[in-house]
């Protein structure tokens, strides 16, 4: 490495804190979500349909969960009760989202009045769809309320259906969408630490029950008024205490940590934060740090930045494929003495060196030395005061008045410029 990409020691790893790079904790949170996790499987392994009775049963063991990560204890009974109507809520103005899994909607409770986000999921044959909608929303559930995670409401049905949503609370739009107003124009540091705290604090807090977010990206992080930052969208989520977690590779290749690209089975929590990293790079370029066509090219996307790692980290990410290609690159970096130039990418105008000790501790390939979320957040760059307090949301803000008044200054001097044509004598158009 060079002299710029050399790592300081004052910088926390997992095994400099002593905690395992994947702690797969069993919390009570924890063995309550693998239960319906567990309950969902047995159904789509012996082929068969979950009835709206079992369905009953399962929301209100998914209740439970939300209870006992909300108040740290569980319930002293359990509250038998119907599953909340998909009729109590009305849609208001357009979508929210829509992906490749489902759609959200903004709607309102026609009993209280509250604002909420539903999200229902598309449908799919066989018996798997409700046990898709039920199991995200034990996902969404375990969030407790933790200010960094979208809030769970309740599981609705269309009465008379099998047709099941995920009832939220409605916070904002998505961080991708936010960028999109600002033109792509990057982040400042500031801006970036103060998001980048919110998102490891949420994931610290999901890590803490062995739950694997998986898809962590722009797309799926919720902006909320005062420039709260919310992770929302479990759908690939997996959690370490199930029996059978989801063995496919799902999620967005641009964020996929390099053990999930080469298919490793085993993967944990520091996939996401792998994610969060790459979602820091890219707050701070206005573009994707890593992106490729495909597996294989995304894993030379980072290899030609970061370097292709050594035999020992490389067998540390478990390969099942893409291992003669890597052995290839690595014989040719080796000629040519590559060096890591993650640095050159964040030059220190752009990323201060605590910025930087954080953003290389989240993008190392070997999952054993990158940093946890609790890691980073002790790190100085995440304990410091900022400097300049405005929030994200003042910012983003400013950023739509001001494209607003070009805008309309545009257009007045465009009409200005019609108006005296008009008015100007003939004899000096001709």
């Amino acid at each position: 490495m060079s002299a710029a990409t050399t790592q300081v020691n004052t910088v926390p790893s997992s095994m400099d804190n002593g905690e395992p790079a994947d702690p797969a904790p069993m919390t009570t949170v924890a063995r309550r979500l693998a239960a319906v996790c567990d309950m969902i499987q047995e159904h789509r392994g012996a082929g068969t349909t979950i009835s709206a009775r079992r369905a009953a049963v399962i929301s209100a063991m998914i209740d439970d969960v939300a209870a006992t990560t909300a108040e740290g204890r569980p319930r002293a009974c359990r509250r038998k009760r119907r599953m909340a109507s998909a009729r109590g809520y009305k849609q208001e103005g357009r979508r929210l989202g829509q992906g490749e899994r489902g759609i959200v909607v903004r709607a309102r409770h026609r009993a209280t009045g509250q604002v909420v986000a539903v999200k229902s999921l598309h449908r799919r044959s066989g018996g798997s769809y409700s046990g898709d909608v039920l199991r995200e929303a034990c996902f969404t559930a375990a969030g407790g309320g933790h200010p960094s995670l979208a809030a769970f409401r309740t599981v609705a049905r269309n009465p008379g259906t099998m047709d099941y949503s995920i009832v939220m609370d409605y916070v904002g739009p998505s961080l991708r969408a936010v960028m999109g107003d600002r033109g792509d124009r990057p982040f400042s540091e500031a801006e970036v630490r103060r998001i980048m705290r919110q998102l490891l604090a949420g994931a610290e807090a999901r890590h803490g029950h062995g739950i694997v977010h998986r898809d962590i990206k722009p797309d799926n992080i919720l902006v909320g008024d005062g420039g709260a930052i919310r992770i929302c969208n479990y759908g690939v989520a997996k959690s370490l205490a199930e029996q059978n977690p989801p063995c496919r590779f799902s999620g967005t290749l641009s964020y996929m940590a390099p053990e999930m690209l080469v298919e490793n089975a085993d993967h944990g929590v520091v996939v996401d934060v792998w994610s969060l990293g790459c979602v820091m790079a890219e707050l701070l370029t206005g573009k994707l740090v890593f992106q490729g066509k495909d597996e294989a090219n995304q894993l030379f996307k980072i290899f030609d930045v970061l370097g292709v790692p050594c035999k020992r980290v490389w067998q540390a990410l478990k390969p099942q494929a893409h291992d003669d290609t890597v052995q290839a690159w690595r014989a040719r970096q080796l000629r040519v003495r590559h060096r890591n130039r993650l640095r050159e990418l964040f030059p220190e105008e752009m990323l201060s060196r605590d910025g930087f000790q954080v953003l290389k501790g989240l993008l190392t390939c070997d999952p054993e030395k990158r940093l946890t979320a609790a890691a980073a957040l002790r790190c100085p760059w995440c304990t410091e005061d900022d400097i300049d307090g405005a929030p994200v949301s003042e910012r983003i803000t400013v950023t739509k008045i001001t494209a607003m008044a070009s805008k309309l200054r545009s257009l007045a001097i465009s009409f200005l410029g019609c108006a005296l044509e008009l008015l100007r004598p003939k004899a000096l158009v001709q």
